[in-house]
């Protein structure tokens, strides 16, 4: 159960709290919203954290987050991981809890200070090898199996991280409080969607141009974003590299709505993770063939 206090007693952690994340504004500036907002997005990519980093220990360890208290002043919200599990008989006679729960607050430590690294080039892989040799170090299933973290997922909570950062202003400063010390989150970092996408890419393959037919949902009316299309169930989203056609769209030249479709040349780059699995497609339409009607509400006329 949650519970919040408000007190004016000295800061002090309660005696169940594993961390805290502090929000350190300037008061009396306006869109006060930015400091709750930034809190509750950090937890949330918290929370998401403590999901990935659970699965290099065991996957049937399911982590739960519960705020234990709220202090004034900074915003200081101080959270304990409660961990569950499921049936599995490796940790049936296993008091695994408390260095399961070590372990998740030790990694945010090593995920924040990864983040912030501004003075180097930022290596995934080494991020995963840490973050495997302190689940390691939990010796809960007694065996040298801890997988390194999904690297898919850890870039997820580092572009969540950073979106968090996003809603403060340059007055405020977050903290995260632990065992270990504190740690300020550096806001001035500002890492790139399309950098955190290559770190985690092993292998990309770009197919040749080839023909396909794609329904168009929603075009791009303004020229700055992707295309919202459908091919049979499946929709993605595809840039128009095609710039006399976009050129003539944008003008009224050609007209296209939702529910034509175009007949098109399209590259797909896909790219794979250090799993070998795939982690994203890319579509690209290099050049418009033609326009296809839609003549579904027309087939009565004839």
């Amino acid at each position: 159960m949650a519970v919040i206090s408000a007190t004016d007693r000295k800061p002090g952690p309660p005696e169940d709290a594993d961390f805290a994340l502090v929000v350190d504004f300037k008061k009396g500036e306006e869109s006060p919203t930015r400091v709750f907002t930034a809190a509750s997005d950090l937890i949330r990519s918290f929370e998401g954290l403590d999901r990935v980093l659970a699965r290099s220990v065991d996957s049937s360890i399911s982590p739960v987050m519960i705020l234990e208290d709220v202090e004034v002043g900074s915003l200081k919200i101080w959270l304990k991981n409660a961990l569950r599990s499921t049936d599995d008989q490796a940790l049936k006679d296993l008091d695994w809890r408390p260095a399961v729960g070590k372990y998740l607050v030790r990694a945010k430590y090593v995920v924040l200070r990864w983040i912030d690294q501004d003075d180097a080039p930022r290596s995934l892989q080494d991020l995963r090898r840490e973050i495997r040799d302190l689940a390691a170090e939990t010796d809960v299933r007694r065996l040298p199996d801890y997988a390194p973290p999904d690297p898919a997922g850890l870039i997820e909570i580092a572009k969540q991280l950073q979106d968090a950062k996003k809603a403060l202003g340059p007055n405020d400063r977050v903290y995260f409080d632990g065992p270990d010390g504190r740690v300020e989150v550096d806001l001035s970092v500002d890492i790139n969607p399309d950098e955190l996408a290559d770190l985690a890419t092993k292998e990309t393959i770009k197919m040749p141009p080839a023909e396909m037919i794609l329904a168009v949902k929603k075009p791009d009316y303004l020229g700055n974003s992707k295309w919202d299309l459908r091919h049979g169930r499946r929709s993605i989203s595809a840039r128009m590299e095609d710039t006399d056609f976009l050129d003539a769209f944008q003008n009224r030249r050609k007209d296209v709505r939702p529910g034509d479709a175009l007949r098109c040349k399209v590259t797909i780059e896909m790219r794979y993770g250090y799993d070998n699995e795939l982690i994203s497609e890319t579509y690209a339409v290099q050049t418009v063939i033609e326009v296809l009607e839609d003549l579904n509400d027309q087939g009565e006329l004839f």
